[in-house]
């Protein structure tokens, strides 16, 4: 009788041992999703960031994103699918706060105009195949276009 007890609570107590383990194994692989995902969003990110400077090396101004008219390169390359995951670039356009654009305005430096600048709001969206979470970045980069170089 007393083993068959003690059977009874051992099994009770490696019973909850596995459920306990089991859902911190659970906890930890949504966590790593989630970081997948943010990678994939923040990856995106470095990817608006590098056409950006490529576009404004090539004078190119008008980056809002999606275009007005069809640019299939800029959205093949702001759409992407890997084997564990995607990223998507939501929106790329000037930031606006308070019915104020920020977009070409004068950059001063001691009372001397010296150049402009554009601060650009970008959305993306990473997702982890997965487990479909998904993780949204917004992120503001500024970009300053001098006249004069030091």
């Amino acid at each position: 009788m007393v083993s068959l007890i003690l059977l009874v609570i051992f099994g009770i107590l490696g019973v909850a041992y596995w459920l306990s383990s089991r859902l911190t194994t659970d906890m930890i692989f949504a966590e790593s999703q989630r970081i997948k995902a943010r990678n994939f969003a923040q990856a995106a990110l470095e990817k608006v960031k590098i056409n950006i400077v490529n576009q404004y090396n090539m004078n190119n101004h008008d980056l809002e994103f999606p275009p007005k008219f069809t640019n299939d390169r800029v959205s093949a390359e702001y759409n992407m699918e890997f084997a564990d995951g995607e990223y998507k670039v939501v929106s790329v356009r000037p930031y606006e706060e308070g019915g104020r654009r920020f977009y070409n305005v004068g950059h001063h430096s001691k009372g001397v105009k010296i150049g402009n600048y554009d601060i650009w709001e970008v959305t993306t969206r990473g997702v982890a195949r997965a487990t479909g979470i998904t993780a949204e970045l917004r992120a503001l980069v500024k970009i300053y276009r001098d006249f004069v170089v030091y």
